[in-house]
């Protein structure tokens, strides 16, 4: 009888294991990326009441005999982790992400430099893919977690530079304007106008930046220079005296101009207006001062714009060790550039947008793939540890592999199953109160045997 009592006890002890593993996976039920756990019982240990004994043919002898054997309830056999993928859950922030298949996120603390051996590096694995970039420019988890990848090898990676024309600005370009037959000088160049009084100053004025804006400067085919209008039809510059101005020695295009004083009737002394290279990437240097002196203003030095031709992209390759992903050093100016709007796609790679809206290439995150995943031991948070039994644990490049790929915009639901849990909490409790109830009869049988002897 005290035997029963023992596998009551240890039935109820049982139950109750199991009622605390169904418990935490009903409460993670809304944790990203957890993995529901089932538990797992088996018989406990047995005595023989009667012993096994084989038989014999020989005359006279006995045949064979089974052990008569009585248990002592049930155990803890297995709490297991179930690895199914959970469902994707929709997210608003693009750096959100989800593995889609069996591989794990490397993440932890810094590691200084590269490395590829990862069972001694000391990280942790995660399924949960809640990234932003920290104020150090590094790539981290919502628990401040570096995440680790495959930085872009050092000149690759580089994004295409504009080109930009040189450029800068004129200050205190004389303006003079002749009543007697409506033309506008300004800086040298006079522009033929219809108004003959200045009443209609404005008016000549804006002919005259109608004009400028389309003027240019280009190369006759001969060496010379010679001024055209939008059609490319050949015209003139002419000074005050209305004599033929050299414009300047080097292609250039006037543009935006904008005049001191434009009040109707105010008389104008000055005007101030942009000078552009007009060839893409031409730089705007030196060279093109003569045009401040033709036009009779002076060159601000802080408005000058040096030109540069487009330089193509390079495109990035990816290191084959791992290390912890950072925004990278822009070549010209020595610091990082200066990202946002990051995203991230099904490969893995982590890309922002800077201020020129080029897209600036920090990284591939790397997956790591587990022989055994039930091998590995969680910690707080949603963290895994490689335990002695995960196997052979190695990194890959997501896509590549039955790790996964990346689905960016997502995370991972848990992937416990209500309903299965629901009924697993009423079995549960029959069971235990079927063991309780060996524990009150064999108590109740134990009452009976003291009363005999009163």
């Amino acid at each position: 009888m005290v035997r029963s009592m023992i596998a009551g006890v240890a039935g109820l002890k049982a139950h109750q294991s199991k009622m605390d593993v169904i418990g935490n996976n009903i409460a993670n039920v809304n944790t990203w990326g957890f993995k529901g756990y089932s538990y797992n019982f088996k018989d406990s240990m047995y005595t023989n009441s009667i012993k096994s004994a084989a038989g014999s043919e020989l005359a006279g002898a006995a045949g064979g005999r089974n052990a008569s054997q009585v248990g002592y309830g049930s155990q803890l056999s297995s709490i297991s982790n179930v690895f199914e993928n959970g469902a994707p859950s929709p997210s608003a922030n693009p750096m959100d992400c989800m593995i889609d298949g069996t591989g794990f996120f490397l993440v932890g603390n810094m590691v200084n430099g590269n490395f590829s051996d990862i069972a001694s590096a000391g990280l942790y694995l995660s399924r949960v893919g809640i990234f932003r970039v920290d104020d150090n420019n590094y790539l981290v988890d919502d628990q401040r977690s570096y995440v680790y990848g495959y930085a872009v090898q050092e000149g690759t990676g580089i994004p295409e530079t504009p080109a930009v024309g040189g450029s800068g600005t004129f200050n205190d370009v004389p303006v003079t304007f002749n009543e007697t037959n409506g033309k506008i000088t300004i800086g040298g160049i006079t522009v033929q106008s219809s108004v003959t009084n200045k009443s209609k100053l404005q008016t000549a004025i804006n002919d005259w930046i109608a004009f400028v804006t389309k003027f240019k400067v280009q190369d006759d085919g001969t060496g010379n220079l010679q001024v055209v209008d939008a059609k490319g039809d050949p015209m003139q510059a002419m000074d005050q005296a209305d004599t033929p101005v050299d414009v300047s020695d080097k292609i250039i295009e006037l543009s935006k101009v904008t005049l001191g004083v434009t009040e109707l009737g105010a008389s104008l002394d000055t005007a101030k207006f942009k000078v552009s290279a007009k060839a893409t990437g031409e730089n705007y240097t030196t060279d093109v001062e003569p045009v401040g002196t033709t036009l009779g203003g002076t060159l601000d030095p802080a408005t000058r714009v040096e030109g540069n031709d487009l330089v193509p992209a390079v495109l990035a390759v990816y290191s084959d060790e791992l290390s912890a992903l950072k925004i990278p050093i822009d070549e010209n100016t020595g610091l990082p550039y200066k990202l946002n709007n990051y995203s991230i796609n099904e490969n893995g790679v982590v890309v922002g947008v800077d201020e020129l809206n080029r897209t600036i290439v920090i990284g591939q995150v790397a997956l790591v793939s587990v022989q055994n995943p039930n091998g590995l031991e969680k910690t707080s948070g949603y963290y895994y540890t490689i335990g002695e039994n995960a196997g052979d644990v190695y990194d890959v490049k997501p896509g590549t592999g039955p790790a996964g790929i990346i689905k960016p915009g997502n995370l991972e639901m848990a992937n416990v199953d209500l309903a299965n849990e629901f009924a697993n909490i009423i079995t549960t409790q029959r069971g235990f109160q079927a063991n309780s109830k060996i524990i009150t009869v064999t108590d109740e049988m134990l009452q009976e045997l003291v009363n005999m002897k009163r």
